[in-house]
C-alpha cells in the first residue's frame, strides 16, 4: 500500500500533438472559469457579509452584486473567445479536407472527442452562469424594491435543482448519493422560502440551515474517502487532484463552522455580536469560496493537460474473469470513473491480504473494493462431472483421480 508511483508521460507524435493542441484551443479559454468566478463571488460574499454584520451598513445592494455581475461578463468573454477558436478550427479543418494529401480522416479521431468535451463543458457552465445571473438580478429587485416574493427570486435555482433531481430519478445518470444531495438542497430552499415569504413560526433559521449542514458533512465524508483511498492505493489521483481534494475538505470544514455560528442568534439586529466575531464571519465566507475556486481551477488545468497528453477517447479497461462454482463471472478490475469536482480518476482494487476477520472489518481498508487472490480450482473424481461446463468425454476413468478435468472451448466462450 501507499501512494502509487506515477507512470512516465508517453511520447506523443508531433502530428497528433499538433492536432490535439489545435482542438484544445476551444477549451483553453474555459479553463479560467473557476478563477473568474472565485474573484467575483468572493468579493460579493465579503461585501454582503459586511453589510449583514453592520460593518458596512450603508453600501447599496447593487454595489454588493457588482463583482459577481462583472464575473459573469468575464465568463461571457471567455465563451466568445472559445466560440471564435471553434470557428477558426472548423475553417482550418475544412481547408485541410480540400488538399490532396489530407489526413483529416485520421485527425478527426483525435479532435472530435476533444471538441465534444469542450462543447459539453462550455454548455454546462454557460447554462449555470446564465441561471445564476438571472437569480442575482431577481435578488437585487427583491432586496432593493421588495416587489416580488422570495419564491419568485429562486425560480432559476429551482430549475437547476429540480433538473438535477429529475435527471437522477428518470435518466438514472447519477448514484443515490448525488440524488440525495439534490434533495437536501431542495429541502433547504423550500424551508427558506417558507421562512422568508410566510414567516412560518415553527421554522427557525437552524431548521433552514440543517439540510445544508448535512450536505456539507456528506461532502466532507466523501472527500475523506477519496483522499484516503489515494493513500491506500485504490484511487490514483494526480498531484492537482490531491491538492484540490485537500482544498475542498478545508472549504467544507470552514463552511460547517460558518453555519454553526450562523444560527438563530447570528443576526446583529436580533442579538448583539461582538466586533471580533463579525470580522471573523466576514472573512470566513470569501475564504470558503476561494478554496473551492482554486481547487476547481487546478482540476481544470489538470484536465486540460491530460487531454493534451492522452486525447479525449475513453480508455477501455477489460474486466477480469474468475471461475466460480456457478461458472465464469466478471470481477471488478481497474478502470476510470468520473467524480464531480475531480474529473476523471483512475482506480484499482486493492490486493487481498489474509488477516484476522475482526481486524479486517475494523480496518478502514475494508471500505474499498479489493481483488481476491486468484486460486486454481480443480475438480477431481465424480465432483467434476456434476458441473455443466465440464464434459466426461475429456477424461478417462483413470485420469479423473490424478489430474483436473479440462474445460471445453464452448464452455469458455
Amino acid at each position: 500500500p501507499g501512494r502509487p508511483t506515477s507512470n512516465p508521460l508517453l511520447e506523443v507524435p508531433e502530428d497528433i500533438y499538433t492536432v490535439r493542441r489545435a482542438a484544445l484551443t476551444v477549451l483553453e479559454p474555459l479553463t479560467y472559469t473557476w478563477l473568474i468566478i472565485t474573484v467575483g463571488f468572493s468579493a460579493s460574499l465579503a461585501l454582503g457579509m459586511a453589510k449583514g454584520m453592520y460593518l458596512l451598513p450603508n453600501i447599496p445592494y447593487w454595489f454588493i452584486l457588482l463583482p459577481s455581475w462583472l464575473s459573469h461578463f468575464g465568463l461571457f468573454l471567455c465563451y466568445v473567445m472559445s466560440a471564435r477558436a471553434l470557428s477558426n478550427f472548423i475553417a482550418e479543418a475544412n481547408g485541410n479536407r480540400q488538399r490532396s494529401d489530407t489526413t483529416d480522416h485520421l485527425d478527426r479521431t483525435e479532435y472530435l472527442p476533444l471538441l465534444q468535451r469542450s462543447l459539453k463543458f462550455g454548455l454546462k457552465t454557460g447554462m449555470i452562469s446564465f441561471f445564476v445571473f438571472i437569480f442575482e438580478i431577481l435578488l437585487y429587485v427583491f432586496l432593493a424594491k421588495r416587489t416580488m416574493s422570495f419564491a419568485t427570486v429562486l425560480i432559476p435555482i429551482w430549475i437547476i435543482v429540480v433538473g438535477g433531481t429529475l435527471d437522477g430519478i428518470i435518466c438514472k445518470t447519477q448514484n443515490f448519493f448525488r440524488l440525495f444531495c439534490w434533495m437536501l438542497m431542495f429541502a433547504s430552499m423550500l424551508l427558506l422560502t417558507l421562512k422568508i415569504d410566510l414567516d412560518h413560526p415553527y421554522i427557525s433559521w437552524s431548521a433552514v440551515l440543517f439540510p445544508i449542514m448535512v450536505l456539507l458533512i456528506l461532502c466532507i465524508g466523501s472527500l475523506i474517502y477519496i483522499v484516503y483511498g489515494h493513500q491506500v492505493g485504490y484511487f490514483h489521483l494526480s498531484e492537482s487532484q490531491l491538492t484540490a481534494g485537500i482544498l475542498y475538505a478545508l472549504a467544507m470544514f470552514f463552511a460547517v463552522l460558518l453555519l454553526v455560528v450562523l444560527g438563530d442568534g447570528f443576526l446583529p439586529m436580533v442579538h448583539p455580536v461582538d466586533f471580533e466575531t463579525r470580522i471573523f464571519l466576514v472573512a470566513l465566507a470569501p475564504v470558503v469560496m476561494s478554496l473551492v475556486g482554486v481547487g476547481g481551477w487546478a482540476i481544470s488545468k489538470d484536465e486540460f493537460e491530460r487531454l493534451l497528453q492522452h486525447g479525449g477517447q475513453n480508455a477501455v479497461h477489460p474486466m477480469k474473469l474468475r471461475l466460480e462454482s456457478a461458472g465464469w463471472t466478471s470481477v471488478e478490475s481497474k478502470g476510470v470513473t468520473s467524480i464531480p469536482m475531480f474529473g476523471e480518476v483512475r482506480y484499482e482494487p486493492l490486493q487481498y491480504i489474509k488477516t484476522n476477520d475482526c481486524v479486517e472489518m475494523c480496518s478502514c481498508r475494508g471500505c474499498y473494493p479489493y481483488e481476491e487472490e486468484e486460486q486454481t480450482v480443480q475438480y477431481y473424481g465424480n465432483q467434476g462431472l456434476q458441473h455443466p461446463y465440464f464434459s466426461t468425454s475429456n477424461a478417462t476413468g483413470g485420469d479423473m483421480g490424478r489430474s483436473p478435468v479440462r474445460l471445453p472451448a464452448r464452455g469458455v466462450l
